[in-house]
């Protein structure tokens, strides 16, 4: 009998192995080729202030398109049939044409001056330069949801595999590009912003055609089952949820702004977090993982044990940047980082390493909220974490002798944590989980 059990649970962790190792290499890869755009753009005219220009621009980019947010989710639970399919895809379009419709508008008087004066403090050439990088963005930002409709469908079908494929696909191109267009002086944001958006059409292109043989099997099901209002009023919550974490990206610059040497640690901040927002978004996918593999059937200790190791193993990854060899050649060498300023990103990295680890055990558990119905948890859980950001960040510059980009690490690192406690008080409290167990809603198959 323990041998049985030995077996089934050796086949679980190599089953989710399978699924997960593609989700994570997706999920570093969405980040991951940001940096690499970086180098292209930190090396233009403006060097490392470019690419803050170009991070706080999408930041506000990543902020409208989180209307969007919960639709991978979305799709995983409802479009399961052809007729939730098609609800889903006119769902994420017209999702997607608000979220671009809202960008522009950004861009134009006096929202312009709301966004990027008053709230970015930027004046002169760098306003303008942040306008001008939100407004050819906005191509990006619809392909990723043009991209939705493929990616829940390969991660419903188990086929992690063939989506990270297409994602291997813009990582590669991503990477060649900037080695090319850094070599031959094809340098600054016009060059890392196009290199970057034809990336995304692409993958977004392969994403769909290889969907597409699954979706044709589907069946037809009940118009009832998943309509477009029941699909919408699953992902507003989630949605809002992620719109509150993107909320935060764009109030850190509000608060570095008020800090000793802003432009220091602005350039800091978004360079060591270049790299942590890679780990941070494959140890998310854990909510992809739970809802894929339901804990009640497939033992609730055993995926969480899986979660938890699997965000040890890219908290320990961050801590790479700890070796002086390594250090040297991405903050110096890539991000063009002076060597006074190199030694002050390796320490905040030391401050933000745990933040996957806490962040894969909190999306373990907003999968069991999904497959619960219960998106109103992840939401609760995603606004505990804008409040403590903010309330943990304004103290700390008002009262803490440290420097900005300090603040910003150890502001985020506590905010996750509190973000963790109320989303398990949450469960717990609706009665969701149970041993780390959960009843799988009838409408999620």
């Amino acid at each position: 009998m323990n041998t049985d059990k030995d077996t089934s649970a050796r086949s679980l962790a190599s089953r989710l192995t399978a699924f997960y190792i593609p989700l994570a290499i997706q999920g570093i890869s969405m980040s991951l080729t940001y940096p690499l755009v970086g180098s292209v753009v930190a090396h233009g005219r403006l060097g490392a202030t470019e690419y803050s220009m170009l991070a706080q621009a999408q930041a506000i980019m990543f902020l409208v398109g989180s209307i969007g947010n919960g639709l991978i989710s979305t799709g995983m639970i409802f479009a399961r049939t052809k007729r939730g399919l098609r609800n889903f895809r006119v769902l994420s379009l017209s999702l997607g044409l608000g979220a671009i419709l809202l960008q522009a508008l950004c861009c134009l008087p006096p929202f312009d001056q709301l966004v990027f004066g008053r709230l970015y403090h930027l004046d002169g050439e760098l306003f303008s330069l942040a306008k001008r990088i939100l407004l050819c963005s906005i191509p990006m930002n619809y392909s990723f949801f043009v991209r939705n409709t493929g990616l829940a469908t390969l991660f419903s079908e188990k086929r992690t595999d063939k989506a990270t494929l297409a994602t291997i696909f813009r990582i590669a191109l991503t990477w060649i590009g900037s080695v090319v267009f850094v070599r031959t002086g094809l340098v600054g944001w016009t060059w890392g912003l196009s290199l970057t958006t034809f990336a995304v059409i692409l993958e977004t292109t392969l994403m769909n055609v290889f969907a597409r043989p699954y979706q044709r099997r589907l069946p037809d099901g009940d118009a009832a089952d998943a309509s477009i209002w029941r699909q919408y009023a699953f992902t507003m919550p989630l949605s809002l949820g992620g719109m509150m974490l993107c909320i935060s990206g764009t109030m850190i610059p509000v608060f570095l702004a008020l800090t000793p040497e802003p432009e220091v640690s602005r350039n800091i901040h978004y360079i060591a977090f270049g790299i942590l927002n890679p780990l941070s978004n494959a140890a998310a996918k854990m909510q992809s993982v739970t809802i894929a593999f339901p804990p009640k059937e497939n033992g609730g200790w055993r995926v969480f044990a899986f979660s938890a190791s699997a965000g040890a193993v890219l908290a320990a990854t961050s801590m790479l940047l700890q070796i002086p060899a390594v250090a040297n050649w991405y903050f110096g060498s890539v991000q063009n980082l002076s060597a006074e300023q190199i030694p002050l990103a390796m320490r905040t990295m030391i401050f933000i390493g745990i933040v996957p680890l806490v962040i894969a055990a909190k999306s373990y558990s907003e999968g069991l909220a999904a497959i619960r119905m219960r998106p109103s948890s992840i939401l609760a859980d995603q606004i505990a974490y804008l409040a403590a950001l903010l309330l943990v960040f304004f103290i700390l510059v008002h009262t803490a002798p440290m420097a900005g980009y300090l603040m910003s690490g150890v502001s985020i690192v506590l905010a996750h944590l509190v973000s963790l406690m109320v989303i398990r008080l949450a469960l717990f409290s609706n009665r969701i989980a149970d041993d780390h167990g959960v009843t799988q809603a009838p409408s999620a198959r």
